[in-house]
């Protein structure tokens, strides 16, 4: 059996605060998982994994807080899957295989169904925010270009990826995926560092089953992930506001209440799925501030092209 349980960070010999013995070592959990296994990790947060039905992969990356967006069997006695690890940069293998030829086996056979264009993952996985700008005095940023398939007669493939997740995310059935793809966009970001009371305040959607279905799971994955407070009961929606859809400015709000339990002097990421116009998001955050937070910065999944 031959191993590797480290994985090193790159060298930047201009970087000041970087130290050569930096490393990411998982050593100490091997024991525990079981049986062979290949993981590959890149600077770009991916990670993709081959290994046998008797290894606990799952149990591994729980336990470091990787997010394994897909997973399936291989064949009868191997499991195949990638996901996303942490903001750090580390890159390289981890294995515990039979030996060389199983080694280099696997390792193609991860390269070709995920580093290739043979297969195109569902979901866009970009961590990092895209732009930048400011709305009402505001930092906002985001992630994707959002191009509506309204407006598009003939969409790219990555923008129809684009489409795919904030719909779904709309819909609440990717909540984790998209608090794993935030937490690492603004984990990057030095701002947040400087945060000294950071909680996390959802955009109210137009209903409350609405609101409910789309961020209450989000934001309890994302809050846990950044280590800071769950906003999400910051707002509640007495009265559903349908026949206002896509109106902005203040009457927009009728009918939502505001917490100030959860906003006095409280910086407040302000989070949405689609940043059009910035009418609701201005409307949200004078109603926020008025109930007295400290600042309000908006990060949103994509704004709209």
């Amino acid at each position: 059996m031959i191993t590797n349980y480290v994985l090193s960070l790159p060298f930047d010999p201009d970087d000041p605060t970087f130290s050569p013995g930096e490393f990411f070592d998982l050593g100490k959990d091997m024991d525990h998982i079981g049986g062979e296994f290949l993981v590959l990790r890149t600077e770009e947060c991916y990670f993709y994994f081959l290994c046998t039905e008797d290894c606990d992969i799952e149990g591994l990356c729980r336990a470091y807080d990787w997010y394994i967006v897909s997973g399936d069997r291989f064949n009868d006695r191997l499991k195949i899957g990638m996901g996303l690890a942490g903001s750090d940069k580390y890159d390289g293998e981890l294995f515990r295989v039979e030996d060389e030829d199983t080694l280099g086996m696997w390792r193609d056979i991860l390269r070709f169904v995920f580093m290739s264009d043979f297969v195109r993952s569902f979901y866009p996985l970009d961590n990092r925010f895209r732009g930048n700008l400011r709305i009402d005095g505001a930092p906002c940023f985001y992630i994707h270009d959002y191009y509506p398939v309204t407006h598009n007669a003939k969409p790219t493939a990555g923008q129809k990826k684009t489409v795919n997740l904030i719909h779904r995310f709309k819909e609440g059935a990717c909540a984790a995926l998209a608090a794993k793809i935030f937490s690492l966009a603004i984990l990057r970001m030095a701002w947040f560092g400087e945060l000294p009371n950071p909680v996390v305040v959802p955009v109210p959607a137009s209903t409350r089953e609405r609101h409910q279905r789309r961020f209450a799971s989000f934001c309890l994955h994302l809050s846990h992930r950044l280590g800071v407070e769950d906003g999400f009961r910051a707002v509640w929606i007495e009265e559903d506001r349908e026949q206002q859809k896509g109106s902005t400015g203040p009457r927009s709000l009728d009918g939502v209440k505001f917490n100030k339990k959860y906003v006095a002097g409280k910086d407040i990421l302000l989070v949405d799925d689609i940043l059009t116009t910035g009418g609701t998001f201005t409307a949200v955050k004078r109603r926020l501030e008025k109930a007295g937070a400290a600042s309000v910065t908006g990060v949103f999944l994509g704004r709209t092209v």
